[in-house]
């Protein structure tokens, strides 16, 4: 598996390529205001990601550490090709409001 992006309560990782494709969109990770990571999970899970969330529990209190998005290493560019139809897609629905 291939770790394209990591949430952290210190911010986020980004793969390089992963930078690369959202910046083709207008959205650059460098800068804090400008993305809700959370907000691309979907994006990112359609377009072929798994999600695996790192946590630890104290009784019944659970605390998230942190969120990885990862793809398989053999679908790696199948996922970055469906991930910009996807926020391509949304871009026309933004479009058309």
């Amino acid at each position: 598996m291939t770790l394209i992006m990591k949430i952290t309560d210190d911010g986020s990782q980004y793969s390089e390529r992963l930078v690369d494709l959202l910046g083709e969109f207008g959205v650059d990770p460098a800068v804090d205001d400008e993305i809700d990571e959370l907000s691309l999970l979907p994006a990112y899970v359609l377009a072929g990601a798994s999600i695996r969330t790192e946590a630890h529990s104290h009784g019944t209190h659970m605390h998230v550490v942190a969120i990885n998005v990862e793809i398989g290493d053999e679908l790696e560019e199948a996922f970055y090709e469906a991930l910009a139809q996807v926020l391509d897609a949304g871009d026309e629905d933004e479009d058309d409001d």
